[in-house]
């Protein structure tokens, strides 16, 4: 089976880090992904090109993680890569089969037209892909857990070249170390950070890489970067936006997303006013009810109210909700149109490769007049 050398630049990591130095390959310039000029979106990751093999780099992976990267150096033959590189152990590619810890990954690689390298999946019941699914069902694609129930007797005798996996917090080290001592190739993955959709959708080149599939990721890129854009140029031109309210409140405080958040871009991209577009944070914004309410009596629109299926449901959950001028008018819209019988929603998982199609929807959403014969996919309107 292949093997990965994950190196670290900068953070010294303790405990399931330990022995991963400060390290950086002398066959190559600094590592930084405004490098490398094809990459037009994401920032998550890097790739050198070199003869005969390549150097992949993930950077900062998880939540506040800062001069953390990974690297990864993949080819076809290990002969290709230089002396000065030796202490890097070499990837062979393509890979044949893999093991994916998040559903979002099933929708690059199934986009790919390799999905029958994938020979394992995290919490295989959420996933939506009506395929796949069928696969984990009859067992022929194995579930083996997630967090901290991973089944590793069962990882191991899958025997997968790479394991795409992603952390929210650095304690992700101690699953990497026990992966690695046993053998196997961790690949971290950072695709769920990237602020600008279509630089979640870029990542699909990140995993190209590993198949040896690039030209065909970058058409697929292509499509999907024209799609968008040729939204948010009809959307660009809007003088008068509807006011757009997002989320639900959980335990009394409500997570706005940050102004500069990936969700937050889609309401602007499709032509919203998004009520706190002024915020200048790219993660989740704590507020309390009655801040939210300040604004959300303004709101023309209400959007992903969590797990709400009815208005009913909203009056149920918060009296006062009923007169929010969205709630009124029947404008609240959820994004849970794709769910199977388990809650696996494939907004999080097609949608996060498809931004295009998402904003699509919510165009319609913001603006019924323009919206035509439009077919909702991942969005319906709550009764």
């Amino acid at each position: 089976m292949n093997k990965l050398h994950i190196i670290c630049f900068t953070l010294i990591f303790q405990s399931a880090f330990n022995g991963c130095k400060y390290s950086k390959p002398t066959d190559s310039a600094s590592v930084t992904n405004q490098e490398y000029a094809e990459l037009s979106y994401a920032k998550g990751f890097a790739v050198e090109e070199k003869d005969r093999y390549k150097i992949v780099s993930v950077f900062n992976p998880w939540q506040n993680s800062k001069g953390v990267v990974f690297q990864y150096v993949l080819g076809r033959d290990a002969s290709a890569v230089p002396d000065s590189l030796s202490r890097l152990m070499f990837v062979k590619i393509p890979v044949e089969k893999v093991v994916t810890m998040s559903t979002t990954h099933i929708a690059f690689i199934d986009t790919l037209n390799v999905t029958e390298s994938i020979s394992g999946v995290s919490g295989g019941k959420y996933v939506y892909n009506d395929k796949l699914l069928n696969l984990i069902q009859k067992e022929i694609i194995k579930d083996i857990g997630f967090e901290q129930s991973l089944n590793y007797e069962l990882i191991i005798a899958l025997d997968p070249d790479v394991i795409f996996l992603f952390g929210v917090e650095g304690n992700i080290g101690g699953t990497i170390a026990k992966l690695k001592d046993l053998g196997l190739v961790p690949v971290m993955c950072g695709d769920y950070l990237e602020t600008h959709p279509l630089g979640k959708t870029e990542w699909i080149k990140f995993f190209s890489e590993f198949y040896d599939l690039r030209q065909q990721a970058d058409k697929i890129f292509s499509g999907i970067d024209s799609s968008y854009n040729a939204i948010l140029k009809i959307s660009s031109d809007k003088r008068i936006r509807p006011a757009v309210l997002s989320g639900l409140s959980w335990k009394n405080t409500w997570h706005v997303p940050g102004g500069k958040s990936f969700a937050a871009r889609l309401i602007i991209d499709a032509g919203g006013n998004y009520l706190w577009s002024d915020n200048t944070s790219e993660e989740a914004v704590p507020l309390d009810m009655e801040s939210v309410f300040m604004k959300a009596v303004n709101a023309d629109i209400w959007i992903n109210p969590g797990h709400i299926g009815a208005l009913q449901d909203l009056y149920e959950f918060e009296e006062r909700f009923r007169y929010l001028p969205a709630f009124v008018n029947g404008r609240v819209y959820n994004n849970d149109k794709r769910v199977n019988a388990y809650g696996g929603n494939d907004y999080w998982e097609s949608g996060t490769l498809r931004p295009d199609l998402i904003i699509q929807d919510l165009h319609a959403i913001f603006y019924p007049d323009q919206a035509g014969d439009h077919q909702f996919i991942y969005y319906r309107k709550l009764k």
